[in-house]
């Protein structure tokens, strides 16, 4: 049976998720400027020497590092977010299910009320 979004909507703890939201944007923005930035770099030319060399794949290991830790803490919040949601859905889903059984229940009531005289 189909959800019904208006319903599902109102059990979004939207006070987390947009509380939560500049962080997590913040840290998307940060991520995609570095990224950007990195991409922007000049690759090292073949006159470098072998300690250049050595000092900028440091250096590029030591970003890379950052970049990862930073998307991975953006991943993990996305993940509780996700979580929360799944939760609200599960919980209006069985919200729904007792409705439906006492829809059921009263229109057998109705029924029965209107047959026996």
């Amino acid at each position: 049976m189909p959800i019904p979004w208006a319903v599902a909507a109102k059990a979004i703890p939207w006070a987390d998720v947009i509380a939560a939201a500049p962080g997590i944007v913040r840290g998307a923005r940060e991520l995609l400027r570095r990224t950007r930035r990195e991409a922007d770099e000049a690759p090292a030319t073949g006159s470098d020497t072998p300690e250049q060399r050595l000092a900028a794949l440091e250096t590029r290991v030591e970003s890379l590092s950052a970049e990862l830790a930073a998307s991975t803490d953006l991943v993990s919040q996305l993940a509780e977010h996700n979580e929360r949601l799944v939760v609200a859905v599960e919980r209006l889903h069985r919200q729904l299910s007792i409705a439906q059984v006492l829809a059921g229940v009263a229109l057998l009531g109705a029924i029965a009320a209107l047959l026996l005289p």
